[in-house]
């Protein structure tokens, strides 16, 4: 995917590598402060941390990123309010897909950790979601 070349994902530094039943994580880290990032780099948007999936024969299959973004609000009297929010996101071959919205709140590696954890282990969500993105691919390949 042409984005993981992009200096947000560039300056991301491996820190660790997991080991599932089914699958090998390789987590990542952003070094740069995070409030440098959101004043110098927000429009990017930079990723903050990422966890690649690989198959047991090591094989890439997604990424998980944790995203810092502008994002709009609708208040309570109706009107409109730029954030800056904090955003979980698959990245698969095709396209990308929204998982968590942590809002302004910046979550820990290890609360991100262990969310995409659970995701993988627990909810098998690495196979769904590229099912997904393959019947999405399709459906716009048919459309065209």
């Amino acid at each position: 995917m042409n984005a993981q070349l992009s200096p947000r994902w560039a300056r991301l530094v491996k820190t660790e590598e997991i080991e599932t039943p089914k699958y090998y994580i390789d987590c990542y880290v952003c070094p740069v402060d995070f409030d440098e990032l959101r004043e110098r780099h927000i429009d990017e948007p930079p990723v903050l941390y990422a966890f690649a999936v690989f198959t047991r024969e090591n094989k890439y299959l997604l990424s998980y990123a944790l995203e810092m973004r502008k994002a709009i609000r609708v208040k309570d009297d109706e009107t409109e309010e730029e954030y800056v929010g904090y955003f979980l996101e698959t990245y698969c071959e095709h396209q990308r897909f929204s998982c968590k919205n942590f809002r302004e709140t910046l979550p820990d590696f290890e609360t991100v950790r262990s969310m995409v954890i659970q995701l993988i282990v627990e909810y098998d969500a690495v196979e769904k979601m590229l099912e997904y993105d393959r019947e999405m691919a399709n459906q716009r390949a048919e459309n065209s």
